[in-house]
């Protein structure tokens, strides 16, 4: 999967046929003050963001427009809400419930399956949670 259109914060740009190895290197740099947001999308069928850095820390969001309605995932390490987290998103501070912070190094391999295939890839200490309204 090569033709991935992303977009940092780090640059500021949005790249055109973008290789997938390219798009987690990205989010492998990512650390909470100057890399702070990877999107990515392949065409109109997925798109991947991983946003934060903090403590090494992320929140990933998976969205699937195809079939009809589009449906939005989040990977997490546990459903509890009652705890928030801060992470830094683009300058801004986003409180999140603190099992959608990730471990980055749990996220790297989990994002690298998912653009070499363009599906949701598993892992063992995390789940996929659907967020779709």
């Amino acid at each position: 999967m090569n033709d991935w259109l992303m977009y940092t914060d780090a640059s500021g740009e949005q790249k055109n046929h973008v290789a997938w190895h390219e798009v987690l290197k990205e989010i492998a740099q990512l650390n909470g003050t100057t890399h702070t947001m990877v999107h990515a999308a392949y065409g109109d069928h997925v798109d991947l963001v991983v946003a934060g850095g903090n403590d090494g820390l992320v929140l990933v969001q998976w969205k699937e427009n195809d079939p009809e309605p589009p449906q939005h995932f989040v990977l997490a390490m546990d459903q509890s809400a009652d705890q928030v987290r801060t992470l830094s998103v683009e300058g801004q501070d986003a409180e999140l419930p603190i099992g959608w912070c990730v471990p980055l190094q749990l996220v790297v391999p989990v994002c690298g399956d998912m653009l070499r295939t363009c599906e949701k890839a598993d892992h063992e200490q995390l789940f996929w949670l659907n967020v779709s309204e």
